[in-house]
């Protein structure tokens, strides 16, 4: 059943994520061609906005598993990135911070879906 709020959310949500990922590309391309007028970031910021709504209009978590499951697998590869960048001071234990961190959205997702 979707409702209006679910529909309004889920295309706000969806405009923004794509409006930012495009921006974002377009001022790496050209440096300053976006952010001379406007920061890509708000688009990130009604992204999170837009998200937290239409996660309140969701009936249950499991009306999307497959996306569910791609967007955790995509997390935890830009974790696991974001950890190995990042994680220079680890120094022995940055393999295993690595692995913690891909495998974090996912036992997120797990606990949610159980609920």
């Amino acid at each position: 059943m979707n409702t209006w709020q679910e529909k309004i959310s889920r295309t706000g949500f969806f405009t923004s994520v794509i409006s930012y990922v495009g921006f974002w590309i377009l001022d790496a391309l050209r440096p300053g061609f976006v952010a001379r007028y406007l920061s890509v970031h708000i688009f990130l910021l009604s992204a999170i906005v837009f998200g937290a709504w239409w996660s309140l209009t969701v009936q249950e978590y499991r009306d999307w598993p497959f996306f569910q499951y791609v967007v955790a697998i995509l997390l935890g590869i830009l974790c696991a990135w974001v950890t190995w960048q990042t994680g220079v001071g680890f120094e022995s234990y940055r393999l295993l911070a690595v692995a913690a961190a891909f495998i974090i959205p996912s036992i997120i997702l797990s606990v949610v879906r159980s609920v």
